[in-house]
Protein backbone atom coordinates (compact mmCIF):
# COMPACT_ATOMS: atom_id res chain seq x y z
CA UNK A 1 0.00 0.00 0.00
CA UNK A 2 0.84 3.44 -0.41
CA UNK A 3 2.08 5.30 2.50
CA UNK A 4 -0.58 7.80 2.05
CA UNK A 5 -2.74 7.64 -0.81
CA UNK A 6 -4.95 10.15 -0.01
CA UNK A 7 -7.65 11.50 -2.48
CA UNK A 8 -6.74 8.49 -4.46
CA UNK A 9 -10.12 7.14 -5.80
CA UNK A 10 -10.89 3.57 -3.97
CA UNK A 11 -10.95 1.52 -7.06
CA UNK A 12 -7.39 2.65 -8.13
CA UNK A 13 -5.65 1.48 -5.21
CA UNK A 14 -2.86 -1.20 -5.28
CA UNK A 15 -4.47 -4.87 -3.74
CA UNK A 16 -5.27 -6.75 -1.92
CA UNK A 17 -6.05 -3.42 0.12
CA UNK A 18 -8.15 -3.63 3.54
CA UNK A 19 -10.79 -0.94 3.42
CA UNK A 20 -12.59 0.77 5.91
CA UNK A 21 -15.53 3.01 5.06
CA UNK A 22 -15.29 6.40 7.48
CA UNK A 23 -19.54 7.27 6.86
CA UNK A 24 -20.86 3.41 8.04
CA UNK A 25 -18.01 2.95 10.52
CA UNK A 26 -19.17 6.34 12.42
CA UNK A 27 -23.04 5.13 11.83
CA UNK A 28 -22.19 2.03 13.56
CA UNK A 29 -20.78 3.76 16.24
CA UNK A 30 -23.38 6.47 16.57
CA UNK A 31 -26.05 3.04 16.70
CA UNK A 32 -24.29 1.49 19.59
CA UNK A 33 -23.91 4.21 21.92
CA UNK A 34 -27.64 5.15 21.15
CA UNK A 35 -28.89 1.63 21.50
CA UNK A 36 -27.72 1.65 25.06
CA UNK A 37 -28.23 5.65 25.65
CA UNK A 38 -31.17 4.83 28.05
CA UNK A 39 -30.05 0.82 28.45
CA UNK A 40 -28.68 -0.14 32.31
CA UNK A 41 -25.43 -1.31 30.88
CA UNK A 42 -22.45 0.87 29.88
CA UNK A 43 -20.37 0.11 27.01
CA UNK A 44 -16.58 -1.14 27.27
CA UNK A 45 -15.71 -2.37 23.46
CA UNK A 46 -13.82 -4.93 22.66
CA UNK A 47 -10.51 -3.83 20.84
CA UNK A 48 -9.27 -7.56 19.58
CA UNK A 49 -11.29 -6.83 16.81
CA UNK A 50 -10.30 -3.67 15.27
CA UNK A 51 -7.04 -3.43 17.27
CA UNK A 52 -7.10 0.12 16.07
CA UNK A 53 -6.55 3.15 18.80
CA UNK A 54 -7.97 5.61 16.77
CA UNK A 55 -11.08 3.69 16.44
CA UNK A 56 -11.05 2.86 20.18
CA UNK A 57 -11.09 7.00 20.71
CA UNK A 58 -13.98 7.18 18.52
CA UNK A 59 -15.61 4.67 20.72
CA UNK A 60 -14.91 6.40 23.77
CA UNK A 61 -15.76 10.05 22.40
CA UNK A 62 -19.13 8.67 21.30
CA UNK A 63 -19.79 8.05 25.40
CA UNK A 64 -17.93 4.19 25.91
CA UNK A 65 -16.40 4.04 29.32
CA UNK A 66 -13.42 2.20 28.84
CA UNK A 67 -12.37 -0.35 26.60
CA UNK A 68 -11.64 -4.43 26.75
CA UNK A 69 -8.45 -5.99 25.59
CA UNK A 70 -7.43 -9.53 24.99
CA UNK A 71 -3.71 -9.64 25.97
CA UNK A 72 -1.61 -7.44 28.13
CA UNK A 73 0.44 -6.56 24.58
CA UNK A 74 -3.18 -4.90 23.21
CA UNK A 75 -3.87 -3.46 26.70
CA UNK A 76 0.04 -1.51 26.38
CA UNK A 77 -0.83 -0.32 22.62
CA UNK A 78 -4.43 0.90 24.08
CA UNK A 79 -2.43 3.04 27.22
CA UNK A 80 0.25 4.27 24.71
CA UNK A 81 -2.53 6.03 22.74
CA UNK A 82 -3.65 7.52 25.97
CA UNK A 83 -6.41 5.15 27.36
CA UNK A 84 -6.56 4.46 30.69
CA UNK A 85 -9.89 2.60 31.22
CA UNK A 86 -8.91 -0.89 30.39
CA UNK A 87 -10.45 -4.44 31.09
CA UNK A 88 -8.00 -7.12 29.92
CA UNK A 89 -10.43 -9.76 29.46
CA UNK A 90 -8.22 -12.66 29.95
CA UNK A 91 -6.14 -14.21 32.46
CA UNK A 92 -2.18 -13.19 32.65
CA UNK A 93 -0.14 -16.01 33.40
CA UNK A 94 3.10 -16.09 34.10
CA UNK A 95 6.04 -13.46 35.89
CA UNK A 96 6.91 -11.63 32.67
CA UNK A 97 3.03 -11.14 31.63
CA UNK A 98 2.67 -10.50 35.63
CA UNK A 99 5.26 -7.70 35.46
CA UNK A 100 3.86 -5.90 32.29
CA UNK A 101 0.59 -5.91 33.89
CA UNK A 102 1.68 -4.33 37.23
CA UNK A 103 3.85 -1.83 35.41
CA UNK A 104 0.87 -0.89 33.15
CA UNK A 105 -1.40 -0.59 36.57
CA UNK A 106 1.25 1.88 37.84
CA UNK A 107 -0.64 4.62 35.27
CA UNK A 108 -3.83 3.22 34.02
CA UNK A 109 -6.93 1.52 35.64
CA UNK A 110 -6.82 -1.84 34.13
CA UNK A 111 -8.60 -4.83 34.82
CA UNK A 112 -7.53 -8.04 34.88
CA UNK A 113 -9.44 -11.39 35.06
CA UNK A 114 -9.00 -14.25 37.33
CA UNK A 115 -10.27 -17.79 38.31
CA UNK A 116 -8.09 -19.18 40.49
CA UNK A 117 -6.87 -18.48 44.11
CA UNK A 118 -3.40 -19.36 43.25
CA UNK A 119 -2.81 -16.91 40.15
CA UNK A 120 -4.76 -14.72 42.48
CA UNK A 121 -2.01 -14.72 44.92
CA UNK A 122 0.55 -14.35 42.93
CA UNK A 123 -0.59 -11.22 41.22
CA UNK A 124 -1.47 -9.73 44.83
CA UNK A 125 2.39 -10.31 45.27
CA UNK A 126 3.49 -8.66 42.35
CA UNK A 127 1.06 -5.96 42.59
CA UNK A 128 1.86 -5.09 46.17
CA UNK A 129 5.96 -5.09 45.30
CA UNK A 130 5.35 -2.53 42.82
CA UNK A 131 3.31 -0.32 45.41
CA UNK A 132 -0.42 -0.91 43.23
CA UNK A 133 -3.60 -2.30 44.08
CA UNK A 134 -4.92 -4.56 40.78
CA UNK A 135 -8.49 -4.49 39.71
CA UNK A 136 -9.71 -7.55 39.33
CA UNK A 137 -12.38 -9.88 38.23
CA UNK A 138 -13.42 -13.44 38.19
CA UNK A 139 -14.33 -14.55 35.15
CA UNK A 140 -17.27 -16.87 35.22
CA UNK A 141 -18.10 -19.67 33.00
CA UNK A 142 -21.77 -19.27 32.53
CA UNK A 143 -22.03 -22.09 29.46
CA UNK A 144 -19.36 -21.65 26.93
CA UNK A 145 -16.94 -23.70 28.65
CA UNK A 146 -13.80 -22.43 28.00
CA UNK A 147 -12.10 -20.31 31.23
CA UNK A 148 -13.88 -19.55 33.93
CA UNK A 149 -15.30 -20.64 37.43
CA UNK A 150 -18.19 -22.32 37.91
CA UNK A 151 -21.20 -20.18 38.91
CA UNK A 152 -22.79 -19.60 42.44
CA UNK A 153 -20.46 -21.22 45.24
CA UNK A 154 -17.32 -21.80 43.66
CA UNK A 155 -17.13 -18.07 42.28
CA UNK A 156 -17.90 -16.84 45.77
CA UNK A 157 -15.45 -19.01 47.77
CA UNK A 158 -12.85 -17.55 44.97
CA UNK A 159 -14.33 -13.96 45.86
CA UNK A 160 -13.44 -14.50 49.54
CA UNK A 161 -9.93 -15.10 48.97
CA UNK A 162 -9.58 -12.02 46.74
CA UNK A 163 -11.09 -9.28 48.95
CA UNK A 164 -8.51 -10.25 51.80
CA UNK A 165 -5.45 -10.38 48.69
CA UNK A 166 -3.52 -6.70 49.53
CA UNK A 167 -2.56 -6.02 46.50
CA UNK A 168 -6.07 -6.59 45.00
CA UNK A 169 -9.06 -4.60 44.38
CA UNK A 170 -12.41 -6.72 43.88
CA UNK A 171 -14.17 -5.10 41.05
CA UNK A 172 -16.92 -8.06 40.11
CA UNK A 173 -17.80 -10.42 37.49
CA UNK A 174 -17.45 -11.13 33.79
CA UNK A 175 -19.22 -13.72 31.92
CA UNK A 176 -18.91 -14.64 28.15
CA UNK A 177 -21.98 -15.90 26.70
CA UNK A 178 -19.84 -16.48 23.17
CA UNK A 179 -21.64 -19.75 22.66
CA UNK A 180 -24.90 -17.75 22.14
CA UNK A 181 -23.89 -14.94 19.72
CA UNK A 182 -24.16 -16.98 16.27
CA UNK A 183 -27.12 -18.58 16.81
CA UNK A 184 -29.35 -17.69 13.94
CA UNK A 185 -32.64 -18.40 15.40
CA UNK A 186 -33.25 -15.41 17.39
CA UNK A 187 -35.42 -16.46 20.07
CA UNK A 188 -32.87 -19.38 20.74
CA UNK A 189 -30.43 -17.03 21.06
CA UNK A 190 -31.86 -14.92 23.04
CA UNK A 191 -32.96 -18.03 25.42
CA UNK A 192 -29.13 -19.72 25.61
CA UNK A 193 -28.34 -15.87 26.15
CA UNK A 194 -30.76 -15.07 29.14
CA UNK A 195 -29.83 -18.34 30.59
CA UNK A 196 -26.54 -17.62 30.74
CA UNK A 197 -26.95 -13.94 32.37
CA UNK A 198 -29.30 -15.59 34.87
CA UNK A 199 -26.02 -17.66 36.17
CA UNK A 200 -23.83 -14.49 36.13
CA UNK A 201 -26.25 -12.26 38.08
CA UNK A 202 -27.28 -14.86 40.01
CA UNK A 203 -24.08 -15.51 41.35
CA UNK A 204 -23.78 -11.83 41.89
CA UNK A 205 -26.59 -12.05 43.65
CA UNK A 206 -24.83 -14.79 45.91
CA UNK A 207 -21.73 -12.45 46.59
CA UNK A 208 -23.89 -9.42 47.07
CA UNK A 209 -25.87 -11.32 50.23
CA UNK A 210 -22.52 -12.75 51.80
CA UNK A 211 -21.37 -8.90 52.14
CA UNK A 212 -18.91 -9.35 49.00
CA UNK A 213 -19.29 -5.28 46.82
CA UNK A 214 -19.96 -6.21 43.12
CA UNK A 215 -19.06 -3.10 41.16
CA UNK A 216 -19.20 -4.34 37.60
CA UNK A 217 -21.00 -7.35 35.83
CA UNK A 218 -19.45 -7.36 32.26
CA UNK A 219 -20.69 -9.53 29.47
CA UNK A 220 -22.09 -9.79 25.79
CA UNK A 221 -20.85 -9.62 22.53
CA UNK A 222 -22.22 -8.10 19.20
CA UNK A 223 -24.41 -10.33 18.15
CA UNK A 224 -26.15 -10.44 22.03
CA UNK A 225 -26.22 -6.79 22.61
CA UNK A 226 -29.86 -6.44 22.60
CA UNK A 227 -30.24 -8.84 24.63
CA UNK A 228 -27.61 -8.40 27.59
CA UNK A 229 -27.96 -4.75 27.29
CA UNK A 230 -31.43 -5.00 28.73
CA UNK A 231 -30.54 -7.67 31.39
CA UNK A 232 -31.10 -6.39 35.05
CA UNK A 233 -27.69 -6.36 36.62
CA UNK A 234 -25.48 -6.51 33.59
CA UNK A 235 -23.50 -3.28 33.75
CA UNK A 236 -21.51 -3.13 30.77
CA UNK A 237 -21.07 -4.68 27.62
CA UNK A 238 -17.74 -5.72 25.55
CA UNK A 239 -18.92 -5.89 22.22
CA UNK A 240 -16.30 -5.89 19.27
CA UNK A 241 -17.35 -6.50 15.76
CA UNK A 242 -20.33 -4.23 15.76
CA UNK A 243 -17.72 -1.29 14.50
CA UNK A 244 -16.53 -2.87 11.44
CA UNK A 245 -18.90 -5.98 10.66
CA UNK A 246 -18.29 -9.03 9.04
CA UNK A 247 -20.08 -11.57 6.82
CA UNK A 248 -20.71 -13.73 10.07
CA UNK A 249 -22.17 -11.66 11.61
CA UNK A 250 -24.01 -10.25 8.73
CA UNK A 251 -25.34 -14.05 8.13
CA UNK A 252 -27.15 -14.17 11.60
CA UNK A 253 -29.02 -10.76 10.95
CA UNK A 254 -27.17 -8.38 12.74
CA UNK A 255 -28.06 -5.48 11.73
CA UNK A 256 -25.44 -2.95 11.26
CA UNK A 257 -23.39 -2.24 8.08
CA UNK A 258 -20.48 -3.53 6.42
CA UNK A 259 -17.95 -0.71 7.23
CA UNK A 260 -14.76 -3.28 6.14
CA UNK A 261 -13.73 -4.58 3.30
CA UNK A 262 -10.96 -6.19 0.93
CA UNK A 263 -10.20 -4.97 -2.26
CA UNK A 264 -8.72 -7.43 -4.66
CA UNK A 265 -7.88 -7.79 -8.22
CA UNK A 266 -8.76 -10.53 -10.52
CA UNK A 267 -5.68 -11.75 -12.31
CA UNK A 268 -6.80 -14.38 -14.21
CA UNK A 269 -10.47 -15.17 -15.94
CA UNK A 270 -11.87 -17.43 -17.96
CA UNK A 271 -15.52 -18.26 -18.66
CA UNK A 272 -16.98 -18.67 -15.25
CA UNK A 273 -13.48 -19.02 -13.08
CA UNK A 274 -12.16 -16.24 -12.12
CA UNK A 275 -8.88 -16.42 -9.81
CA UNK A 276 -8.16 -12.55 -7.66
CA UNK A 277 -4.94 -11.61 -5.89
CA UNK A 278 -6.47 -12.05 -2.33
CA UNK A 279 -5.90 -15.67 -0.32
CA UNK A 280 -5.84 -16.92 2.97
CA UNK A 281 -3.05 -14.29 3.93
CA UNK A 282 -5.31 -11.32 3.54
CA UNK A 283 -8.59 -12.88 4.10
CA UNK A 284 -9.70 -15.83 6.71
CA UNK A 285 -11.75 -18.62 6.21
CA UNK A 286 -12.74 -20.10 9.88
CA UNK A 287 -16.34 -18.59 9.86
CA UNK A 288 -16.55 -20.09 6.35
CA UNK A 289 -15.62 -18.18 2.97
CA UNK A 290 -15.60 -14.18 2.69
CA UNK A 291 -18.54 -12.77 0.36
CA UNK A 292 -18.35 -10.99 -2.38
CA UNK A 293 -19.83 -7.90 -2.42
CA UNK A 294 -18.88 -6.72 -5.89
CA UNK A 295 -19.24 -7.22 -8.72
CA UNK A 296 -22.71 -8.91 -8.48
CA UNK A 297 -23.27 -12.97 -9.66
CA UNK A 298 -19.70 -14.27 -8.65
CA UNK A 299 -18.86 -16.07 -5.54
CA UNK A 300 -15.60 -16.70 -4.00
CA UNK A 301 -15.51 -20.74 -3.79
CA UNK A 302 -11.89 -21.89 -2.20
CA UNK A 303 -9.35 -20.00 -1.15
CA UNK A 304 -4.87 -20.78 -1.18
CA UNK A 305 -2.31 -18.65 0.12
CA UNK A 306 -2.32 -16.23 -2.49
CA UNK A 307 -5.16 -16.69 -4.73
CA UNK A 308 -8.58 -17.12 -4.63
CA UNK A 309 -11.15 -18.58 -6.79
CA UNK A 310 -14.29 -16.70 -7.78
CA UNK A 311 -17.38 -18.86 -9.80
CA UNK A 312 -19.61 -17.35 -12.04
CA UNK A 313 -23.52 -17.50 -10.47
CA UNK A 314 -26.94 -16.62 -12.50
CA UNK A 315 -26.17 -13.20 -13.51
CA UNK A 316 -22.83 -12.89 -13.39
CA UNK A 317 -20.96 -10.29 -16.24
CA UNK A 318 -17.35 -12.18 -17.72
CA UNK A 319 -14.38 -10.48 -15.57
CA UNK A 320 -11.11 -9.31 -17.19
CA UNK A 321 -7.75 -9.32 -15.62
CA UNK A 322 -7.31 -6.13 -13.43
CA UNK A 323 -11.37 -5.85 -12.54
CA UNK A 324 -11.55 -4.80 -9.17
CA UNK A 325 -13.88 -7.24 -6.71
CA UNK A 326 -14.72 -6.06 -2.99
CA UNK A 327 -15.25 -8.77 0.09
CA UNK A 328 -16.72 -8.99 2.75
CA UNK A 329 -14.57 -10.89 5.47
CA UNK A 330 -16.24 -13.63 7.13
CA UNK A 331 -14.71 -12.83 10.32
CA UNK A 332 -13.27 -9.48 10.77
CA UNK A 333 -11.36 -9.93 14.15
CA UNK A 334 -8.79 -12.20 12.21
CA UNK A 335 -8.96 -10.83 9.09
CA UNK A 336 -7.97 -7.48 10.07
CA UNK A 337 -5.08 -9.02 12.23
CA UNK A 338 -3.34 -9.50 8.68
CA UNK A 339 -2.82 -6.31 7.76
CA UNK A 340 -0.62 -3.56 8.90
CA UNK A 341 -3.03 -0.82 8.22
CA UNK A 342 -6.83 0.29 7.11
CA UNK A 343 -6.70 2.23 4.19
CA UNK A 344 -9.78 4.88 5.22
CA UNK A 345 -12.14 6.07 2.76
CA UNK A 346 -15.38 7.68 2.54
CA UNK A 347 -17.85 8.15 -0.62
CA UNK A 348 -15.08 6.01 -2.20
CA UNK A 349 -11.99 8.42 -2.19
CA UNK A 350 -9.19 7.49 0.01
CA UNK A 351 -9.33 9.90 3.10
CA UNK A 352 -6.68 8.38 5.71
CA UNK A 353 -4.52 5.91 6.66
CA UNK A 354 -4.65 3.95 9.81
CA UNK A 355 -2.25 1.77 11.42
CA UNK A 356 -3.39 -1.62 13.00
CA UNK A 357 -1.08 -0.93 15.73
CA UNK A 358 -2.54 -4.07 17.87
CA UNK A 359 -1.69 -6.48 14.99
CA UNK A 360 0.26 -9.35 16.08
CA UNK A 361 -0.24 -8.67 19.81
CA UNK A 362 -1.01 -12.10 21.21
CA UNK A 363 0.98 -11.99 24.24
Amino acid sequence: MDTYPIGLPKQELDTPTLCLDADALERNIARMAAFLQDKPAALRPHTKTHKCPTIAWMQLRAGAIGVTCAKVSEAEVMAAAGISDILIANQIIGPRKIARLVNLAAYTRVITAVEDAGHAAQLSEAAAAKSVRLRTIIEVDVGMGRCGTLPGQPTLELAQQLVGMKGLQFEGLMGYEGHAVMIEDLDERRRVAEQAMAALVGTRDLLLAHGIPVKIVSAGGSGTHEITGCYPGVTELECGSYATMDAKYRSVGLDFEQALTVLAQVISARGDHAVIDAGMKALTPEFGLPVVLSPSGWALTRLSEEHGTLTRQEGGQPQRPGDRVEIAPSHGCTTINLHDAYTVTRKDVVEAAWPIAGRGCVR
